[in-house]
């Protein structure tokens, strides 16, 4: 996300509040959009609720719209990383004319895949068919979204993406509660739909227009996916790590079936949503600011490595890199430290202000701990990514789903209190894991470097050899 971030940095440089206020605006949409635009849609959708509507249909609406996200997420996942890395690819070596072909194929994977797993589980559920079939479309249409958010950091103009955020936003309230006047339930489900169809049109609309295309579909993306299988798994791990405890409390022996196959528990799922949405700020700061000054050093040091400056200054622009991620840690756990410190004070009055019920106050609390060092890990994750460490990110994956999922299903058969403990404590355990493996690949970045070139690795082997010869 850095090239859209030195975008937004250009809003910064009017230096007055206001360019500050809709430099951070713009980012937290960007990072964030879809999470805001699915939480307050619908509690907009619920507090607005037309009288031919009632709760048990309200219920299995937001249900449907839940597991939307997270199997979309989860299954698009799979993508995330390799195509983040193919585009990179694609831009660094300057192929700009390849975005669209490389689109339109990522494209028609995901819509295939969605098709036949949206169909498979709709299918077994059962809602009215006319239901099952627009579920079916706003799951690909979600799916699309995801995926059109890899393709959003080529793009220069920040101002149509947030734009489009926005719009659809907006399309999405108004025409289901216009809709769900004249249709109930079905025009809720068909204006959600109306309204996530405008965000991925006007999306890849953008695309196709800021850049040229060099062809249909690109016939290199396969042999990509298939030399890069880690980072399938580092995105499918990742991600199912951020459901798999709603997961587990969704299959839990207190959970509410509000119809087959879709079950739901109110008070943890709830209390983490809400809690997810107190990270935005440092999100924000992370793509405007953290993840820019940190880009320039580690330009600076590669740069250094390619114009064969001597070892010492190789050194010292490492230090400086180091130093830079601590500061910028420093930065985001000072200011969402004091934030979440301070939603967490006044919890009762936001519980209050959001419709948390008083009994789901102390997950709350938990889950914003917990969302605040989930916020920490992800900014980690992303850097070891920056450096290519593609088996320390499938470590930390695969931990922060195994603990995530552990302490999911041991706290859910606990009392109610303990319930966001899971969550927090797979957050740490995760958190120092990245931070510390990561701290130590720094350590010895240089010889990482250099071994991981063809002739160290050639040098690597001979020595093997040489000594199981011995």
């Amino acid at each position: 996300m850095a090239g859209i971030g030195f975008n937004l940095q250009k809003v910064l440089e009017g230096d007055t509040f206001l360019d500050s206020v809709k430099a951070h605006f713009y980012s937290a949409l960007i990072c964030a959009g879809p999470w805001l635009l699915s939480i307050i849609t619908l509690f907009s959708l619920g507090y607005f609720m037309p009288r031919n509507i009632d709760n048990y249909e309200i219920i299995l609406f937001r249900a449907v719209i839940i597991y939307i996200f997270a199997f979309s997420l989860i299954t698009v996942g799979i993508f995330h990383f390799p195509v983040t890395r193919y585009l990179a690819d694609k831009l660094y070596s300057k192929e700009q004319e390849e975005l669209i072909p490389v689109f339109n194929t990522t494209s028609l994977f995901v819509l295939v895949l969605q098709c036949v797993i949206g169909s498979a589980f709709f299918y077994m559920t059962e809602m009215p068919l006319n239901l099952k079939l627009l579920a079916i479309l706003i799951y690909q249409t979600v799916s699309m979204l995801w995926l059109l958010m890899i393709f959003l950091t080529a793009l220069r103009d920040y101002q149509a993406i947030v734009g489009a955020y926005l719009a659809g936003s907006l399309i999405t309230v108004i025409s289901s509660l216009a809709l769900g006047r004249w249709l109930g339930l079905e025009g809720y489900f068909l204006g959600y739909l109306i309204g996530h169809l405008v965000i991925v049109i006007l999306w890849a609309a953008r695309i196709f227009i800021e850049f040229d295309s060099g062809g249909f579909f690109d016939q290199d993306f396969m042999g990509f996916l298939k030399q890069h299988r880690r980072l399938i798994l580092i995105g499918f791990f990742y991600n199912t790590a951020i459901w798999i405890d709603k997961i587990v409390f969704w299959y839990s022996s207190n959970a509410t079936e509000v119809t087959s196959h879709l079950r739901v528990f109110p008070p943890y799922d709830s209390a983490v949503f809400f809690a997810y949405l107190t990270i935005i700020p440092s999100l924000a700061i992370f793509l405007l600011r953290v993840e820019t000054d940190f880009y320039k050093q580690y330009r600076r040091y590669y740069s250094a490595i390619l114009e064969k400056d001597d070892y010492n200054s190789i050194c010292q622009v490492r230090k400086n890199m180091t130093k830079q991620i601590r500061q910028s840690a420093g930065v985001l756990i000072r200011y969402q430290g004091i934030l979440s410190l301070l939603i967490i004070t006044f919890a009762p009055k936001f519980a209050e202000l959001l419709g948390i019920p008083f009994v789901q106050i102390p997950i709350f609390r938990m889950a914003v701990v917990g969302a605040f060092l989930h916020s920490l890990l992800l900014m980690i994750l992303i850097l070891i990514l920056y450096f290519d460490f593609q088996n320390l990110a499938l470590m930390v994956s695969a931990v922060f789903l195994v603990t995530n999922g552990l302490f999911a299903l041991i706290t859910s058969n606990m009392e109610l209190i303990y319930f966001g403990y899971g969550y927090l404590v797979a957050s740490l355990v995760s958190l120092m894991v990245a931070y510390y493996s990561l701290d130590f690949m720094l350590g010895r970045l240089e010889f990482l470097t250099f071994a991981s070139q063809p002739v160290g690795r050639h040098r690597e082997e001979e020595i093997a050899q040489s000594e199981a010869e011995e």
